[in-house]
């Protein structure tokens, strides 16, 4: 059986990016269950705190942000919703970065219009951006 680690790896080294959904709650509210996710192939030398890297850990496949990197080459990640670091790791169980989700510009333009109505004065508690 080919694990989705092995599949997403596939994808990324004919030079695309790949998607899948994520499980759980250890990014809350960065990513949430079940959001959808890209990820793409990265050069691990370019990965810098802060980013969201998808690795296979112990525990298996793994999209949690960058907390440090050692000078010995070790990354340690933590999952913004969890109580403590993961495991370190080196570069070879890095499988790639999540890319920053990309919202649509219409999302932007109803948020606009719903903060102009609310000056205005008008009820709009009901909706929900």
């Amino acid at each position: 059986m080919i694990d989705a680690a092995t599949v997403i790896e596939e994808v990324l080294a004919t030079g695309n990016a790949a998607r899948f959904r994520a499980r759980g709650d250890s990014m809350h509210p960065s990513i949430r269950s079940d959001e959808l996710l890209e990820v793409e192939r990265v050069d691990p030398a370019s990965i810098r705190r802060g980013d969201v890297v998808l690795a296979r850990l112990s525990r298996g496949l793994t999209a949690h942000r960058v907390v440090r990197v050692t000078r010995e080459g070790w990354f340690i990640t933590r999952g913004d919703n969890a109580p403590g670091e993961d495991e370190p790791f080196t570069a070879g169980a890095i499988v790639g970065r999540i890319r920053a989700p990309r919202i649509s510009p219409v999302w932007f333009a109803m948020r606009r219009a719903f903060r102009a109505l609310r000056k205005r004065g008008a009820d709009v508690s009901s909706a929900r951006l």
